[in-house]
């Protein structure tokens, strides 16, 4: 990067940096009368951030609808230090300078870093939820200080300022947390927990730190809750949120949608109960069939998938809680976000594994650093399939399209991470349920796609990448030449990286009768000639 793009990039951070206190106290001295005038400056930003709309098409979002004006506010006027800290932190430093980074990584490495780094140090845990995606991993392994500092340390120099803390869990391990979260106070911290080890100390020590969010888990009401995780459970959870919301702090909540809790889930009144905690922002996942014996009948149906989405895009339009689910929502991220894309995950034992829920590596952490994980044949594979489908509402490649993580386990030494995880790719009987389940769901949720989401389609079609920042299959497909061109420069760096990503941009090609059904397919994904001989080069 060149002097002048330093200076460039340094005065956008100083203008975000100085700007984050001034709006936050702006706001908070007269909420509702200046709420429209400090929207108009936040949207702005997006000519800061390169002019993509995102930023505007947000913050337009906001002022149109009653529900995310009112919860905007509530997040602007939480205590003033913390949210200036939020806001600096996460548009000063996990947005402005991942993106100046972004180019630069591509061009050098050939990869775009991901948003997000998930880290999990430690799987002990002081409970034994039923379900629990982790309960088959060694709760012996830990990841010591040393080398949680060092993945953020690396994180930091490939702009990546967003953590996502996980377990086990991780308050067991607060200790260090406060020392990661003090020694980089320049990143943001989301910590899931179970609200169980929340006491007044804690509290106090959260408030000081500032660039520490929780994210509380649930399993629904009261009674599903604590049938899953244990009795007294939910009154611990309601006491720590208690304790935060005193102290004006932000926090959220995260839901895991199931076919047995999803009568509860679609309930307004529920969702409501949990912004008179003081809940913010939340995330919702979906069952997985991963762990110990999973019960595939709590897979929630494609159908229930579908209604809750759209449900919950409704609510959050009228009420001030902004809920994201990781499904319904994935058109906004151009799908899948696995194996470097937008996220990695790296367990306790310091494997790391393209998605939390995919529970298989061939690099650890105590051995290896980032980029090189990130130009693994394993991660590059599995990028190059990006998106799976042309349906963004079916993004995943553990059930949507199973056969992407089989494809790569079968190509590469991988090794599982957990006890039984090899399940999923290997028994002949989950892999007939899980592909009957991805069958049904493409029949119930392509038309839905094809119906409802023309804007996103058009938006693919004309941007001809499934995601800004391109290296995916659709980009290759429209500029294949540019492609290998940049692929050819890559390998003179690292060879097996650049075969990798040939070699996923092959499969891929091979599997495009899969995207010709639907819609705009054909436009999206059927641009280029057919020239094998370029391949070859």
């Amino acid at each position: 990067m060149g002097i002048f793009e330093q200076l460039k990039n340094r005065s956008k951070q100083t203008a975000i940096l100085k700007g984050a206190d001034y709006l936050v106290t702006y706001l908070q001295k007269d909420p509702e009368r200046h709420f429209d005038s400090m929207l108009r400056v936040l949207s702005s930003f997006d000519a800061v951030f390169g002019d993509k709309g995102r930023f505007r098409a947000f913050m337009d979002w906001i002022g149109a609808n009653p529900g995310s004006r009112e919860w905007f506010t509530k997040v602007m006027t939480c205590d003033p230090s913390q949210v200036g800290t939020f806001v600096r932190n996460f548009l000063g430093n996990s947005c402005l300078k991942w993106m100046d980074l972004s180019d630069e990584i591509i061009e050098t490495y050939g990869f775009c870093p991901p948003y997000n780094i998930l880290i999990s140090p430690t799987m002990r845990c002081n409970l034994r939820c039923q379900g629990c995606y982790a309960e088959s991993y060694c709760p012996e392994h830990e990841l010591d200080l040393d080398t949680l500092d060092r993945i953020i340390t690396e994180g930091k120099s490939l702009g990546v300022f967003f953590y996502t803390i996980l377990g086990g869990e991780p308050m067991l391990r607060f200790d260090d947390l406060e020392i990661l979260a003090s020694r980089h106070a320049d990143c943001l911290f989301q910590v899931f927990t179970n609200g169980t080890l929340i006491d007044d100390q804690v509290t106090a020590r959260l408030v000081a730190l500032k660039n520490i969010m929780l994210v509380f888990s649930i399993s629904g009401t009261c009674a599903e809750t604590e049938y899953t995780r244990g009795p007294g459970v939910f009154e611990k959870v309601l006491s720590a949120m208690a304790r935060l919301r005193r102290q004006r702090q932000l926090f959220g909540l995260s839901l895991t949608l199931t076919s047995k809790n999803y009568n509860t889930f679609m309930s307004a009144d529920f969702l409501k109960f949990w912004q008179d905690q003081g809940v913010l922002f939340g995330w919702n996942f979906l069952f997985m069939p991963v762990g110990k014996n999973p019960d595939l009948n709590l897979m929630p149906t494609p159908e229930q998938r579908i209604s809750f989405g759209e449900f919950i895009k409704n609510y959050r339009e009228r009420a001030s809680f902004y809920l994201m689910d990781f499904f319904c929502d994935a058109p906004v991220l151009g799908g899948c976000i696995a194996a470097g894309r937008r996220f990695l995950h790296i367990n306790a034992a310091g494997d790391i594994e393209p998605c939390i829920f995919a529970h298989f590596a061939t690099h650890n952490i105590k051995n290896c650093t980032l980029i090189e994980a990130l130009q693994s044949p394993f991660f590059t594979f599995i990028r190059m399939q990006q998106p799976h489908t042309d349906n963004l509402l079916r993004p995943c490649m553990i059930i949507d399209n199973p056969g992407v993580l089989r494809e790569a386990c079968r190509r590469f030494p991988v090794r599982p991470t957990e006890q039984g995880a090899e399940v999923l790719i290997n028994d002949p009987d989950f892999i007939e349920a899980i592909d009957r389940y991805a069958a049904e769901a493409e029949q119930v949720i392509d038309p839905v796609w094809q119906s409802k989401y023309h804007d996103k389609i058009v938006a693919t079609t004309e941007r001809r990448r499934s995601y800004a920042e391109g290296l995916d299959r659709i980009d290759y497909l429209h500029n294949r030449l540019n492609m290998l061109e940049r692929i050819k420069r890559w390998a003179h760096s690292n060879a097996s990286f650049a075969h990798a990503m040939l070699d996923g941009l092959a499969f891929s090609r091979h599997q495009e009768d899969r995207f010709k059904r639907t819609g705009r397919s054909e436009k999206i994904f059927a641009a280029a000639p057919d020239r094998e001989e370029e391949i070859q080069a």
